[in-house]
């Protein structure tokens, strides 16, 4: 037979209950600030989406170091005529600084000779010729070609590299 009487304690005061629930609660707030000063969570309203596998995002504002392949938020600029004001974009980092960038003929768009995506789908909406998009170049020591999966993305293609201080953070996707 079990002894209940070993296991029961005496009641603590409510004061010191309080004190408890206190420190508790703000042990959780301070935790919870320190977070959300350095993570946030990003979500792609957009019908069609830049990015086609995700829609919901972390966004660590704390992790600004620019890695090939990786998924970035960056502060947009003026990118008319698709946004009158400057907004948080999220796209892949395929150039670097020092990389060759070129859209060609095809519409393919290289880096260093290889190829990454193709299409200016968004040119006629623009109101611009394909060609007038197409060339080549090299990015400097402070540009960073970001480009989307969709072939509807606005990306780099259409507005030129996002420069580093635009960079916000890393993103991992989450759905």
């Amino acid at each position: 037979m079990v002894n209940f009487k070993r296991f029961m304690r005496k009641r603590e005061s409510w004061p010191r209950f309080a004190s408890k629930v206190a420190l508790v609660l703000g042990l959780m707030a301070g935790v919870g600030a320190a977070a959300g000063s350095r993570y946030s969570i990003a979500y792609d309203p957009q019908e069609v989406s830049c990015i086609e596998e995700y829609d919901l995002y972390l966004v660590d504002h704390g992790d600004t170091e620019m890695v090939r392949g990786g998924m970035y938020a960056f502060e947009s600029g003026v990118l008319e005529p698709f946004y009158k004001e400057s907004r948080p974009l999220i796209k892949y980092l395929e150039g670097m600084p020092g990389d060759q960038v070129e859209i060609n003929a095809d519409q393919q768009v290289l880096v260093n000779g290889q190829f990454v995506t193709y299409g200016l789908h968004l040119s006629e909406k623009m109101k611009r010729e394909p060609a007038s998009f197409m060339g080549k170049g090299q990015l400097s020591g402070n540009q960073y070609w970001m480009l989307g999966t969709s072939q509807e993305s606005f990306d780099s293609r259409y507005w030129g590299a996002a420069r580093k201080e635009q960079v916000i953070g890393r993103v991992y996707p989450i759905l």
